[in-house]
C-alpha cells in the first residue's frame, strides 16, 4: 500500500505537498512530480526533500537554471564549434513548453513520460529516441560544461532516459491521385514546399531553409535546376568536425522548377512563412510538419509523415528505372562515387535522370460505338 506522506494524487498525476524543516527554517513544497506511478513519484519526493535540505544547510542559493536556458547554451556551443545545430534545435523545439521551463534537476523519465506518450501514433519511436538523446546531451552539458563561477548548472549526475519502442513504422508512398487530393487541401504556404519535396526528394530542413542565393547556375541545365545545400544543413554534419562536413547539390527537375517559378522573390527564402502575415515574407518557414499539415492529412484521409514525401520520390525514381547510384545522389546519400556526379557533366547526367520522373498521362477510356443496325 502506498502511504508516503507528502504526496497527493490529482487525476492521474501525483503532486507534492510537504513541509521540509531544517532547524528553525522550513520550506513548503507544493509542486507536481509529473509522475503517474507511485514508486516514481516517491523517488521524486525524496530527491526534492534532499535538495531542499541541502539548500537550507548551505544557505541562500542562486535560482536553478531551467532546461531551456541550458538548451540555448548547448545550441550556441554547437554553432561556435562550427557544427550544425539544426537537428538539435528541431528536437528541442518539439518538446512541450512546460518541459522547457522546468529546472534542470526536474528533467527525468517521469516528467518526460506525458510528452512521450502523446507522440505515439504521430512520431516514430526512433524520432522520439533521438529527441531524448538530445535532452540527455543537454543535461550532460549542463553538468560538465556550464558553470556559475565554480558551481555546475546541474549538480547531480544526469538521469538515464529510456526511449520507447513502438516497432518499425512502414513508409508510406503517395499515389499520384493521393498527391492531388493532399495538395488540394493544404494551406497555401505549404503547397510549394510539399510539391518541391515530392519532385526532389529533399529533406524537410533542406526545403524550409532554401534561399535564393543557393541557386547554382550550370551551363546546359535550365535556370533553378541546381541548388547548393551547405554542410550545416545536410544531415549528419553535427556528428563531424567542421573540416569534415560536406554539402551537396540538389537537382530540381521540371516539376520542381515549376514550383520554384511560382514563388515570388520578395524574400531571401524560396519558401517563406506567410501563415501569420501574408505581407511579411522575411520569416522563414520553420517546418512543413505543423498544424496545417496535420489538418490537411485529416481532410485528405491520409496517415503519413513529412519524410514519406521523400520515400515517395525514391520509389518513383526506382519505378522510372533510375540506377541505384544515381538515386542515391539525387537523395543526397553519401557514397564513394559522389564526386563523379558533382562535376558539370555529372550534374547534367543527374538532371537527365531526374527528368524521367513524370506523372503518367491519364488513361483514355474508349467507349465503343454501338453497332449500327443492319
Amino acid at each position: 500500500m502506498f502511504d508516503t506522506p507528502g504526496l497527493k494524487k490529482r487525476g492521474a498525476i501525483w503532486h507534492i505537498d510537504k513541509t521540509v524543516r531544517v532547524g528553525r527554517h522550513r520550506v513548503q513544497l507544493r509542486e507536481s512530480t509529473g509522475c503517474s506511478e507511485s514508486s516514481a513519484a516517491k523517488a521524486v519526493l525524496l530527491r526534492r526533500i534532499a535538495e531542499v535540505q541541502a539548500q537550507l544547510l548551505e544557505g541562500p542559493q542562486v535560482q536553478e537554471h531551467t532546461f531551456a536556458e541550458a538548451a540555448i547554451q548547448y545550441v550556441l556551443d554547437l554553432e561556435d564549434r562550427g557544427k550544425s545545430s539544426v537537428r538539435a534545435a528541431y528536437a528541442l523545439q518539439s518538446l512541450d513548453e512546460a518541459i522547457l521551463n522546468l529546472p534542470l534537476s526536474h528533467i527525468h523519465q517521469g516528467t518526460l513520460k506525458p510528452w512521450i506518450d502523446r507522440q505515439k501514433g504521430t512520431l516514430a519511436s526512433g524520432t522520439v529516441s533521438r529527441t531524448l538523446r538530445t535532452v540527455s546531451t543537454v543535461l550532460h552539458f549542463a553538468a560538465e560544461v556550464l558553470r556559475d563561477e565554480h558551481a555546475p548548472w546541474l549538480k547531480a549526475a544526469p538521469p538515464k532516459l529510456r526511449a520507447p519502442d513502438w516497432g518499425a513504422r512502414r513508409p508510406v508512398r503517395l499515389t499520384w491521385e493521393e498527391q492531388s487530393k493532399l495538395v488540394a487541401v493544404l494551406p497555401a504556404h505549404l503547397v510549394g514546399p510539399v510539391e518541391f519535396a515530392l519532385a526532389t526528394g529533399a529533406r524537410q530542413e533542406e526545403i524550409v531553409s532554401l534561399r535564393w542565393d543557393q541557386h547554382y547556375p550550370v551551363s546546359d541545365i535550365p535556370e533553378w535546376g541546381v541548388w547548393w545545400i551547405p554542410p550545416e544543413i545536410r544531415k549528419g554534419s553535427a556528428r563531424r568536425a567542421a573540416s569534415a562536413q560536406q554539402g551537396r547539390y540538389l537537382i530540381a527537375n521540371a516539376a520542381a522548377r515549376a514550383v520554384v517559378a511560382r514563388q515570388t522573390r520578395i524574400s531571401p527564402w524560396v519558401f517563406p512563412s506567410t501563415r501569420h502575415d501574408p505581407v511579411d515574407t522575411r520569416r522563414r518557414l520553420y517546418r512543413i510538419n505543423n498544424s496545417g499539415w496535420e489538418s490537411a492529412l485529416a481532410a485528405a484521409g491520409l496517415k503519413m509523415r513529412v519524410h514519406d514525401l521523400r520515400h515517395t520520390f525514391g520509389e518513383r525514381a526506382a519505378d522510372a528505372g533510375i540506377p541505384l547510384d544515381i538515386r542515391r545522389s539525387l537523395l543526397g546519400h553519401e557514397h564513394r562515387d559522389i564526386t563523379l556526379h558533382y562535376s558539370s557533366p555529372g550534374l547534367v547526367r543527374l538532371m537527365a535522370e531526374a527528368e524521367r520522373i513524370v506523372r503518367p498521362a491519364p488513361k483514355l477510356v474508349v467507349v465503343a460505338a454501338e453497332a449500327r443496325a443492319a
